[in-house]
């Protein structure tokens, strides 16, 4: 249960590990997928989608029914779940109030036998809790009032969500299982390289926890020609008016170019053509888009706030700081001079950084394990 599925791209990382997870399993478990008939921040549904009626997903092997946004309810949802009759329910997120919220309410009272899997999909982390706490807060105490992690298992992507289940749920049934990311590696594309200048590439919702702005103001201290290109819809007016404020005062060497969401689909190529990936967030529990570029062959800039660490020692990109914006500033130049040569060792090595996770780290055993 999730509040959006594909045909939706929108909400980011959220689908494509929910989707990952039906492409992995689909072969040992029938799947069914309720979700949201429209995609996230948008008002008009899919087109050629039916909703509430379970549909056959021939891609991924799997059934799902659409809702139609206006008209969820809790009964709804009850009426979703008792006609699945499913051995487990898993949960997406902590604070979604249809998918999560619902479901964990009727569980409570009772009117779900299955076993219910929660994962809180870095909910859970402080940079996530202090994004309207006011909400959150109070959910998280009723939950523990109602003792309703004593009633589920959850799932944790990694040793620091589990770490952040154990702060808010103590003595809680935790399952660690690693996100399970995209396989389908393209052969690796070469890219021009001119030294003095460097094409870079933000993919991420344009939201302040995923901190362009923080970047933007780097890019005013860099004396290179650099071109930034911004992905991702916009979710926070104000803070893309503080964003837009801050490329008005860059130097005319520097240019940023925004081209709205795009498609799953479309982000590989687009990678491809530029030199680096930018995602200086505060807080990541995964970062699709992250690994997306180690697929495509491009080394990464990004903050020390996601599980992607130690890059620098395997030559495929840089995780800093977020106290230090000069280290950033250091870096952007640094690749900016690099020649052919000496791009084209990060970028392989980014590309051969991606295939030995796909081949050494990604283990269906542990939804084995989570889904039983």
């Amino acid at each position: 249960m999730t509040d959006w599925f594909s045909p939706g791209y929108k909400a980011g990382g959220p689908i494509q590990s929910c989707v990952n997870i039906c492409a992995a399993l689909n072969s040992s478990y029938d799947i069914y997928v309720l979700t949201m008939d429209t995609d996230h921040g948008e008002v008009n549904p899919y087109p050629d989608v039916e909703p509430g009626r379970w549909l056959n997903d021939t891609a991924l092997n799997i059934k799902i029914c659409y809702l139609e946004k206006k008209k969820v309810t809790v009964k709804k949802i009850k009426e979703q779940i008792e006609f699945v009759s499913a051995d487990t329910v898993y949960l997406n997120h902590l604070f979604s109030p249809y998918f999560v919220v619902y479901p964990l309410w009727l569980l409570y009272r009772g009117f779900i036998k299955s076993r219910v899997v929660v994962c809180p999909r870095g909910a859970l982390y402080d940079s996530a809790l202090s994004l309207k706490s006011y909400k959150k807060k109070p959910l998280l105490f009723l939950y523990k009032r109602l003792g309703i992690h004593k009633k589920i298992t959850f799932h944790a992507t990694n040793e620091r969500e589990q770490e952040a289940i154990e702060k808010y749920f103590s003595g809680s049934k935790i399952i660690v299982a690693d996100n399970l990311p995209n396989t389908k590696q393209p052969v690796f594309k070469p890219v021009l390289k001119e030294p003095g200048r460097i094409d870079c590439i933000y993919i991420a919702r344009i939201v302040p926890i995923k901190n362009l702005l923080f970047f933007l103001n780097v890019l005013q201290n860099c004396a290179s020609q650099i071109k930034l290109t911004v992905v991702g819809p916009v979710e926070n007016e104000n803070y893309w008016n503080e964003c837009k404020g801050a490329v008005e005062k860059l130097p005319a060497s520097v240019s940023v170019n925004y081209i709205g969401p795009k498609q799953n689909s479309e982000l590989n190529s687009l990678i491809q053509q530029h030199h680096l990936f930018i995602l200086p967030t505060t807080g990541e529990n995964f970062g699709h888009s992250i690994f997306e570029s180690f697929l495509a062959g491009r080394p990464v800039l990004i903050s020390d706030q996601t599980p992607w660490l130690k890059l620098q020692e395997e030559k495929a990109g840089w995780d800093l700081p977020l106290n230090n914006p000069g280290v950033f500033k250091d870096v952007i130049e640094t690749v900016a001079c690099f020649s052919q040569q000496q791009y084209d060792e990060y970028a392989n090595a980014a590309w051969q950084y991606a295939a030995g996770y796909i081949n050494n780290k990604v283990s269906k055993q542990q939804y084995y394990n989570l889904f039983g």
